[in-house]
């Protein structure tokens, strides 16, 4: 490789890894929120809502920080490739975990609220990754961005499913059978 190809390639890795890095923080500022939002609010379903998405932030905060190791490490010459996302399986879970709750189940405006500032915070990160994708050149980097967009989506799907259910239990239930 000449000169100029290596300075080239190398420049490509350092704006993926620095698009990484901003990942990186988003996801580490949305476990931040979960977290502190799992504190603040007032309903045991709210509580376990955020909860389930700080541990979800911790999981995709583990899955950045390998894939930006690898690629830092070998240069941007190894990209690691991985499964797809599970999060049909794990959004199927959380509704039947709410649906358990039933008669626990008291939403507060304050939760909702919160559900509604996280979901924006969760369309934000879908965005972004969005934005990658285009503007990646890799079909292995899509692929990883691609994993986070619909990691993000369940998480919104989630959200959106406890709105549903705070504003109208009866149609919430209703929908699920």
């Amino acid at each position: 490789m000449d000169t100029k190809n290596a300075s080239k390639a190398t420049g490509n890795l350092e704006n993926v890894l620095g698009l990484l890095r901003m990942a990186l923080q988003l996801e580490q500022e949305g476990k931040q929120f979960f977290a502190e939002a799992a504190t603040n609010v007032t309903g045991k379903a709210a509580r376990q809502t955020f909860e389930f998405l700080a541990a979800e932030e911790d999981k995709h905060i583990q899955r950045i920080q390998d894939f930006y190791r690898s690629l830092e490490q070998s240069g941007g010459r190894d990209i690691p490739e991985f499964e797809e996302s599970d999060a049909e399986a794990r959004l199927a879970g959380f509704d039947n975990r709410m649906a358990e709750l039933r008669d626990e189940i008291r939403p507060t405006l304050s939760d909702v609220d919160a559900y509604r500032i996280a979901l924006r915070f969760e369309n934000g990160a879908e965005e972004f990754y969005a934005l990658q994708v285009t503007e990646s050149a890799d079909a292995r980097i899509q692929r990883f961005y691609i994993w986070l967009i619909n990691e993000e989506s369940m998480h919104a799907r989630v959200l959106n499913s406890c709105i549903q259910f705070a504003e109208d239990p009866a149609a919430w239930f209703q929908k699920r059978r």
